[in-house]
């Protein structure tokens, strides 16, 4: 009995991917598809057809380009400045499987980034492994991850966030597995994963410098570490290698285009956003902006976890900072691998909060570019954890710990059924009712396809006009119709009086209080409220005949 469970504690982990595997198997139909996919499926293609060009496959070129030309309204894609990790193997599958229906297309592109991150969770897992040696923390780790509610639900339709934390995540590992071993198999490792993170979101550059810079320390730490200066070199050479092959954006003018991109970062986005029941410029929001949302999005006991775990490493690295002796002309920075990479977490946190608090002045949808920052609350979530499991006084409340995890983790899951499938509008405890109607909702548009759904179900007309009190691209949503029942559904947008229906949200330019023209007379009715956990997702009124 006793070789049987232990046998199940060893293999837990096993058990453990597996269930959540089947789990996002048999759900990721179950999500709308966000306002960017369009472009973005049309941009995979787009680099799909260009590849096929470069290297002379013709044929496949063509049918490329069919499907490229069939996407309505395709222009240049604005998503060009992103890298192919993610989209050009999309359009691949797309073509290879024969999938022509938007429902098939999208579907596919859901399950895509599922996957994705579920690569990045057993990496995730790995990482806490390499610096905690406990398989229970780890899982623990990974259970917190996967039950944060608005990852849960970006991880089967944000490609471009998601897919980001992914890579953070596999560059996080890969610069631990360098801290342990610096040869050139880790640096190799580390370059391409470091660049594919970058070529995904321009944050990855942290990655290269953050490393170079924990390298450099430990030269002052340990002059025999000076041998391996030639492998960083070579790890520089690696990641700019990388990082052009797989972005073809930077083929042509590599050294201009990367400059268009830092000089223009703060151009991307939409004008307005919704927050705490006031609307403001993106570029002119409040500096507490991005932590209001992490307070309120964030379930409580990763909030009370992480911020435990951030003051106790603080005060680990104060009391180190000013104990640093010199000693035979080296500095003693860290003792072992595990407070480096304790060092290297709790400086690149510190960079992104600065980036994301002071310096990345435009912001919107939340807090969904910040999302990878729930590595960090996780990371020191689990430091803190750890502490009951090395000191001798603190092993008494394992048992306690086991049972209150086990509790929030289930009213975590709770909540995400609660929500599905909106759990990327999720809001902790800490927010009334009251409160969560006065910051934006549903900025990806996944209710879109479920009004769209309703209305072709209960209006039988032969056309049914739709208005739209807000800037929102429901048309968007249109494809995931049958065809009888797309043909029927005509948008006349913010020609509201010969519309039938007014749908409205709180995206961008959504109120009355900014113009005249979203003002609904007494010839409409409200129809109906659309809510999830007390939040107003949608309204909808129609028109009396």
């Amino acid at each position: 009995m006793k070789t049987i469970s232990n046998g199940l504690l060893s293999n837990c982990h096993y058990i453990f991917f597996s269930i959540y595997f089947l789990i996002g198997f048999s759900i990721y139909k179950d999500y709308g598809f966000n306002i960017d996919e369009t472009f973005q499926r049309r941009s995979g293609l787009y680099w799909l057809e260009y590849l096929f060009n470069f290297f002379g496959l013709e044929k496949l070129s063509l049918i490329a380009n069919e499907k490229l030309l069939s996407s309505s309204n395709f222009t240049e894609p604005w998503s060009d400045v992103y890298g192919i990790i993610f989209d050009v193997p999309a359009a691949l599958i797309e073509i290879i499987f024969s999938l022509n229906k938007p429902i098939q297309m999208y579907e596919m592109r859901h399950f895509l980034t599922f996957f994705y991150f579920y690569i990045g969770i057993i990496f995730f897992y790995k990482t806490l492994l390499l610096r905690f040696d406990n398989k229970f923390l780890s899982l623990a780790g990974c259970f917190l991850l996967i039950f944060t509610p608005r990852i849960f639900g970006d991880s089967f339709q944000n490609n471009k966030d998601l897919v980001f934390l992914t890579f953070f995540i596999i560059s996080t590992f890969y610069i631990f597995k360098t801290f342990e071993n610096f040869n050139i198999k880790n640096i190799f490792l580390l370059a391409i994963f470091s660049s594919i993170a970058t070529s995904t979101r321009l944050f990855g550059l942290i990655f290269p410098f953050t490393f170079i810079f924990i390298y450099f320390l430990s030269i002052l730490s340990n002059k025999d570490d000076l041998k391996n200066i030639n492998k960083i070199f070579i790890f520089i050479f690696l990641y700019i290698l990388f990082l052009f092959l797989h972005w073809p954006y930077l083929w042509i003018s590599p050294l201009e285009k990367l400059s268009y991109l830092l000089n223009n970062l703060q151009t991307f986005g939409p004008t307005l956003v919704y927050f705490n029941d006031v609307f403001y410029n993106t570029e002119l929001v409040p500096f507490h902006y991005l932590p209001l949302w992490i307070f309120i999005s964030t379930p409580v006991i990763n909030l009370i976890l992480f911020l435990s775990g951030l003051f106790l490493l603080s005060k680990v690295f104060i009391l180190k900072l000013f104990s640093i002796e010199k000693s035979k002309s080296n500095y003693d920075f860290w003792n072992n691998n595990n407070e480096k990479k304790d060092f290297f977490i709790f400086i690149t946190f510190i960079i992104f909060s600065v980036i994301g608090i002071f310096f990345a002045t435009k912001h919107y949808n939340s807090w969904r570019i910040f999302y990878f920052l729930n590595f960090f609350f996780i990371y020191f979530a689990i430091y803190f954890l750890s502490l009951i499991f090395i000191f001798p006084k603190f092993k008494k409340y394992i048992n306690v710990l086991i049972v209150v995890l086990s509790i929030t983790s289930l009213f975590n899951i709770y909540k995400i059924f609660v929500y599905h499938p909106y759990q990327s509008l999720y809001f902790n405890e800490l927010l009334s009712n009251k409160f969560k109607n006065k910051f934006e909702i549903d900025f990806t548009g996944l209710s879109g396809i479920k009004f769209l759904r309703e209305v072709v179900m209960s209006d039988k007309s032969n056309e049914i006009k739709i208005g739209i009190n807000s800037w929102y691209p429901l048309w968007r949503m249109k494809e995931l119709l049958p065809e009888i029942e797309e043909k029927r559904v005509v948008f006349v947008y913010d020609d509201i009086k010969n519309a039938d229906y007014v749908y409205s949200n709180k995206i961008y330019n959504v109120n009355v209080k900014l113009s005249d023209k979203f003002s609904l007379d007494d010839t409409f009715t409200l129809y109906k409220q659309h809510f999830v956990d007390g939040i107003l997702i949608y309204e909808v009124h129609k028109k009396i005949k």
